[in-house]
């Protein structure tokens, strides 16, 4: 008498076949795994004693909640890659456009102006401005008073106390003024001109390279002229 033995590869779920070799088992099992697995257990399981109804419909179950979070990865892993190709051709337009980041450092061109913006959390009193030089030397001092909470734009013409025009360079706008009766540096936020982007930053960010004042974030951008 002949006994036949059953030759079945289950190589591809990464089970040990008859031969008692030991094939590379999968770290991580997916949708055609899953169901290899459970189509095999179905076809060796015992007549007289099959698989429970309620152990098969749990089992289907997982196999379905699979199905539908893989599905769900999927969808948005294409919906951040479509993200991203959006913020890329946005940024790409905006090389050699002006944009209002935060901060308090601007670029005075020959011939040019530095403008920001005054951000005032609350109403504000005794306001004024100091604009500093790279070596720190106050150049231009400038009393606004009082101003209501909110944004206000401002603009330094680039002459200095003495109505003198000042080189080109990097210079500082410090605003200081009185809230609740005590003085502190209030928030500033400067005008920038974009003149590269760069698509490949850190974790895959999109930066700004602007002109005199390194590279900032794409998000950072408050608004654009």
């Amino acid at each position: 008498m002949t006994s036949s033995i059953n030759t079945t590869d289950y190589s591809n779920i990464g089970l040990q076949n008859h031969t008692g070799q030991t094939n590379e088992i999968k770290k991580e099992l997916g949708q055609a795994d899953f169901l290899a697995l459970l189509t095999t257990q179905l076809a060796n399981q015992d007549p007289l004693t099959p698989v429970d109804n309620k152990e098969f419909i749990s089992q289907m179950s997982q196999f379905a909640s699979l199905d539908s979070l893989q599905t769900l990865v999927t969808s948005f892993g294409e919906l951040s890659n479509s993200l991203t190709s959006n913020q890329a051709l946005q940024a790409s337009s905006l090389v050699g456009r002006n944009v209002l980041i935060p901060g308090t450092e601007g670029l005075l061109m020959n011939d040019g102006v530095i403008a920001g913006q005054l951000n005032l959390d609350s109403d504000t009193t005794n306001i004024h401005f100091e604009i500093k030089d790279e070596a720190g030397q106050v150049v231009r001092s400038i009393e606004v008073g009082a101003q209501e909470a909110g944004d206000i734009d401002f603009i330094w013409d680039g002459n200095n106390n003495n109505g003198e025009r000042m080189p080109p360079g990097l210079y500082t706008v410090a605003a200081y003024g009185q809230v609740g009766g005590a003085t502190e540096q209030l928030k500033t936020s400067m005008v920038a001109r974009v003149e590269s982007v760069n698509l490949g930053g850190a974790e895959g960010k999109i930066l700004l390279n602007l002109a005199g004042l390194g590279q900032i974030e794409f998000s950072e951008i408050k608004e654009i002229g």
